[in-house]
């Protein structure tokens, strides 16, 4: 059994634009062409596109810094004197014409409110003649919590847009690599070879799952373990941090929703994640994980421990696309499964090499003589 398991840096091999910061550069783009503010537009009236924006310089570059720039606001936010009072109450104000802002500066933005107002969700948006003010009745502390969380999740729902319609519609051509199985091992006509996505977008899929037909047979679905794009009203894409150990008993359990295992189990992700693992369990012979483009970073270790150790008939293949990226990959797959188990179970490849990578560049002209497309 072969385990093909997805990062984002699959996407970005094969030059999609993918990465938190093409999204927000997309939205800054927005921003700059509109002269006049429209009051229902959905991504001015986001505050964490408009805090991310605001707090990007500091940020790296890959998608866990932005979970964690999630959890340093929760973080914030849960120390604030307003969350932990019991029936405290705030008027949130803002000119959303201005475009600074970011939620570490959230308390200047917070006022006693004038008149008062009740709903299930702890908070009410305020309509009023001045559409250019954003206004939040905040009636509970668990408001706060309610709409911080409803923002993300608009967030998410404008990134799912942005995923299906500026990146994946446009692709019309062929991709510049060969997703090559032969070159890592897998028979032809095998039918144990199986998909653990870790990115929205369908990218192996609309690349290769003809070549697959014609070399093996994927014999179940692949796994979207964060969700999956889509063009219906529903997202189930999981975007969210990793758990509150570290700050067990400050940060309140009412933001146990911001957490991706949370939100693995709202969404639905993680059935098909938990059938893959039972196959994987029952498997009486060896298994190979093909990592390719995941960082093996802190929020997704959990998970990715409990399916690397699942079988110990198992072998991994790290691909990586430097040394830098080698060194950094060493470092995360002992902290996941130990070093021990890395010494028995685990090979790093260089994912272009012509003999043994899986992503092989078409304009190498020795692929034509040491490998096939699959």
């Amino acid at each position: 059994m072969d385990i093909l398991i997805l990062g984002n840096g699959f996407d970005i091999a094969h030059g999609l634009k993918t990465k938190y910061s093409d999204f927000l550069e997309y939205c800054q783009g927005l921003f700059n062409r509109v002269a006049v503010y429209i009051p229902t537009d959905r991504f001015y009236n986001n505050l964490w596109i408009r805090h991310f924006l605001s707090v990007q310089q500091k940020m790296g570059e890959k998608w866990i810094d932005l979970e964690e720039e999630i959890y340093k606001v929760i973080l914030y936010v849960s120390k604030l004197p307003m969350i932990n009072t019991l029936n405290s109450q705030r008027m949130f104000t803002f000119n959303c014409r201005n475009n600074s802002f970011d939620f570490y500066n959230i308390e200047k933005y917070l006022i006693e409110p004038l008149g008062s107002a009740t709903s299930p969700k702890g908070y009410t948006r305020l309509s009023e003649h001045n559409e250019l003010q954003l206004m939040i009745y905040f009636e509970t502390p668990r408001g706060v919590v309610n709409f911080l969380y409803e923002q993300l999740r608009e967030f998410t729902k404008l990134f799912n847009d942005y995923l299906l319609k500026e990146v994946l519609e446009p692709i019309q051509t062929e991709p510049n690599l060969k997703l090559s199985l032969k070159s890592i091992g897998v028979n032809e006509g095998s039918k144990d070879v199986h998909v653990l996505n870790f990115n929205y977008t369908d990218t192996c899929e609309r690349f290769y799952r003809s070549k697959f037909s014609g070399y093996c047979d994927l014999n179940i679905k692949p796994v979207y373990v964060h969700g999956k794009v889509s063009s219906g009203e529903e997202c189930n894409l999981v975007l969210g941090t990793h758990g509150f150990e570290r700050y067990n008993g400050i940060i309140s359990k009412d933001f146990n929703i911001f957490k991706k295992h949370n939100q693995r189990h709202k969404f639905g992700t993680i059935e098909a994640y938990q059938t893959l693992l039972e196959l994987i369990k029952e498997h009486n012979r060896q298994i190979t994980f093909h990592i390719i483009g995941h960082s093996l970073d802190s929020t997704d270790q959990r998970i990715l421990k409990h399916i690397l150790l699942a079988n110990q008939h198992s072998r991994i293949n790290i691909y990586y696309h430097d040394e830098e990226a080698q060194e950094r990959l060493m470092n995360n797959i002992d902290s996941i499964i130990g070093e021990e188990e890395v010494m028995a179970k685990v090979r790093f490849i260089y994912q272009h090499d012509p003999n043994k990578g899986i992503l092989i560049p078409l304009n190498n002209e020795s692929t034509n003589k040491s490998c096939v497309p699959l």
